[in-house]
């Protein structure tokens, strides 16, 4: 995660706004963030144990993930994060219902659980280095009354038609001698900016705004506060990408991409193979196949047409998106796996 040093402020007319890093240029597609949500209390015996060493080897991948801290007053009602916004840490652990117990659990992407000390670098690194067709771009004005715009992204065109839009306000470091042992707190849950249980945003034409207002609380540290969204799929609760204010801009070099209807990919979703017809007037193509997690899992150069069939028998379960390229044109498109 980029810290403040690399946030050039702008002073002018009395208005303070945050900039971004630098465009990530000539960028195929958008960094697929890792989402961490870690389920902790600060009296707990073994979250004081895990944790540390978890955001010791997180450091390691800075700029490649986003982490929101919740709450749970598990085992202890106690803890003064609980205590600060009971519903709101109460629901978001009731939204993993079945899937989190205790504490401290992080929930990866949105479906995967693991315990802080299960969280080693085999799994961030599976986790990381990925790419998506989604992307979150978030703007946020600075000061203690804030406007942030989130933009929201299908570079390719037709990868999802409905996602569901979360935003949450964080303190990004509190130092705080906890019951625990823990003394520095990573990017506290406050509030969500959006509703507690999301809310739905449809991509069906390749983009989406949303727009909101928050004031800074003034038992929270202006300078640490600010916003993490993520976009998920309503149905698996998978989180496609995140993104806060911190992120280097995004500039495809896709440009322009036709959409999936002109790939014809069927069955829809697929359980042992996929089949496409490529579109009219192209012979030969390349095309690449990436996984949920954004990696390159098939790639086949110069493809012969018009029928093209590729075996799904050793995927998993999940969306794949493909990419196509003939000539100058390039056509991308997603399908679903289904076991």
């Amino acid at each position: 995660m980029k810290y403040f040093k690399h946030i050039l402020i702008i002073i002018g007319f009395g208005i303070v706004i945050f900039l971004k890093p630098a465009s990530v240029s000539a960028q195929d597609l958008p960094i697929r963030y890792a989402t961490l949500e870690l389920f902790t209390n600060t009296p707990c015996p073994s979250c004081g144990s895990q944790n540390p060493g978890l955001f010791s080897r997180l450091g390691n991948y800075e700029g490649e993930y986003h982490l929101i801290s919740f709450y749970p007053g598990k085992p202890y009602s106690s803890c003064i994060y609980y205590q600060a916004n009971i519903p709101e840490n109460s629901t978001r652990f009731q939204h993993y219902a079945g899937e989190i117990f205790g504490t401290p659990t992080v929930a990866l992407n949105g479906i995967d659980f693991k315990s802080s000390s299960g969280v080693n670098t085999t799994v961030l690194d599976n986790l990381t280095g990925g790419t998506s067709w989604l992307y979150v771009n978030v703007d946020e004005t600075a000061g203690t009354s804030r406007t942030v715009t989130i933009d929201l992204r299908d570079v390719v065109g037709g990868s999802v038609s409905t996602a569901r839009l979360y935003a949450v306000i964080v303190e990004k470091e509190i130092f705080y001698n906890a019951p625990n042992g823990e003394t520095v707190h990573h990017n506290v849950f406050r509030r969500f900016l959006t509703d507690v249980n999301g809310e739905d945003v449809d991509l069906t034409s390749g983009q989406a705004t949303k727009t909101y207002q928050y004031d800074v609380s003034g038992t929270w540290n202006v300078d640490e506060t600010y916003v993490i969204a993520w976009l998920m799929d309503p149905t698996t609760k998978e989180i496609y990408n995140s993104g806060t204010r911190f992120d280097a801009d995004f500039t495809s070099a896709i440009n322009p991409v036709q959409p999936l209807s002109a790939l014809s990919v069927y069955p829809n979703p697929a359980t042992t193979e996929v089949n496409f017809t490529l579109p009219s007037g192209v012979t030969t193509a390349d095309i690449e196949i990436y996984d949920p997690q954004g990696r390159l899992v098939r790639s086949l150069p110069l493809s012969q047409g018009p029928q093209i069939q590729i075996s799904t028998t050793d995927f998993l379960p999940g969306k794949y998106f493909i990419r196509l390229t003939s000539g100058k044109e390039v056509y991308a498109g997603a399908f679903d796996v289904v076991k």
